[in-house]
């Protein structure tokens, strides 16, 4: 199911695959706040899983921005 889809559902037992990367923090939170118990999520990592993530920044994106 994706994202959209998902909105305004709530499902009784989740699995998220790990193996790729989500595209944004927000889309794990939506994931795992649809299962209507903590009990019944289950996450598929990768075999050389590091509890790691690379934060990337685009700053290109952020040059015209004033963050003061």
């Amino acid at each position: 199911m994706t994202i959209h889809k998902s909105q305004g559902q709530s499902v009784n037992y989740i699995g998220i695959n790990l193996q790729t990367s989500v595209f944004s923090h927000g889309q794990l939170y939506v994931a795992f706040s649809r299962c209507t118990s903590r009990h019944h999520i289950r996450v598929l990592l990768p075999q050389q899983y590091n509890n790691k993530t690379v934060n990337i920044v685009y700053k290109e994106v952020l040059a015209g921005l004033d963050l003061r």
